[in-house]
């Protein structure tokens, strides 16, 4: 008696569903980590944007692709130092701008809090001026923009590849550690001046705050936050125009790709529809010239033989008759 296998639908193998509370908990962590990330960097976001998370994401995607990290690499080198650069004189700028403050005693007995943001101001300018000097130091250690093309070696394009992200095939805690580090000075040198406004305020809008009797301590505050509300709420606008204005471009610049791939295929087609049209053109223009040939020929012929009969007419027409 023959015996007869048979397989139950369950015994074969499925991929077992991954939860929807799993796709949900990744979506609130990319949430939290975005909300976060975009709270820190919100005093220099754009700063943050443009010279260390994108390129840095540029050098990392280009991975295998010898001619666009070796362009990307020496357009972030100098890139980075003109950063750097504007770093140094702003930091130097706020630190002593906040050094001069700390002796002013025109409003007595001011909240402790003024004095403590100016000296928070004065150690992120500090450490943003160290830190940007230090940094120099890293980039310096890179090949020089001569030594940056494509004739550069395997050996030495990778070893400046792991400089700048601290990873070799995966990213790692050192690759997001060098992310931090590579933004520090934009982000000290936006803390100085952050807290440096924020101790101007308070320590300016003191009689405001205690509720003192009305004088002219009280008027300055009043003036002064009249005119910084103005700066302020400008700064505010202008944010939000090169926020728009940065999303335009990358929606326009997504359309001009799009655009560009269906105009490719589109002219390919309009180039063989037109190749095919000027073949049929020059087929008819071949089998027309003959005939073209014979018209104007039976043009002349018939032009001819017109004018000789006209000549003709007009004779028999102007032959004197006799009159009787």
């Amino acid at each position: 008696m023959a015996s007869t296998n048979r397989t139950s639908p369950h015994s074969e193998s499925s991929p077992t569903p991954v939860p929807y509370s799993n796709y949900l908990h990744n979506s609130w962590l990319d949430f939290v980590g975005n909300l976060t990330l975009g709270i820190i960097t919100a005093p220099y976001r754009r700063t943050f944007k443009l010279y260390t998370w994108k390129p840095l994401k540029d050098i990392s995607a280009a991975d295998g692709d010898r001619r666009t990290l070796v362009s990307l690499v020496r357009d972030w080198k100098a890139s980075k130092y003109e950063e750097l650069q504007s770093v140094q004189v702003a930091s130097s700028f706020c630190a002593g701008a906040t050094l001069a403050v700390l002796s002013w005693n025109t409003i007595p007995d001011a909240i402790w809090v003024a004095r403590a943001l100016w000296y928070c101001s004065l150690i992120c300018s500090i450490w943003a001026v160290i830190t940007s000097i230090q940094q120099k130091s890293i980039l310096d250690e890179l090949l020089d923009k001569d030594a940056l093309s494509e004739a550069i070696s395997e050996y030495d394009l990778n070893r400046t590849r792991r400089v700048i992200l601290r990873y070799k095939k995966k990213p790692g805690i050192g690759h997001w550690i060098m992310i931090f580090v590579w933004q520090f000075p934009s982000m000290q040198m936006s803390y100085a001046w952050c807290t440096f406004l924020s101790g101007l305020t308070v320590y300016i809008c003191t009689p405001l705050i205690r509720h003192q009797a009305w004088g002219d301590d009280t008027k300055i505050a009043i003036f002064y936050l009249a005119v910084g509300g103005v700066g302020l709420i400008t700064f505010l606008f202008s944010s939000g125009f090169v926020y728009a204005a940065e999303k335009g471009s990358e929606r326009s610049a997504q359309t001009s790709r799009v655009n560009a791939d269906e105009a490719g295929i589109g002219a390919s087609d309009v180039e063989s529809k037109r190749s095919l049209a000027s073949n049929d053109d020059k087929n008819g223009d071949d089998q027309t010239a003959p005939r073209q040939i014979l018209r104007s020929r039976a043009l002349l012929i018939d032009g001819s033989s017109r004018g000789s009969l006209e000549h003709q007419i007009t004779s028999v027409r102007r032959k004197p008759t006799l009159l009787i």
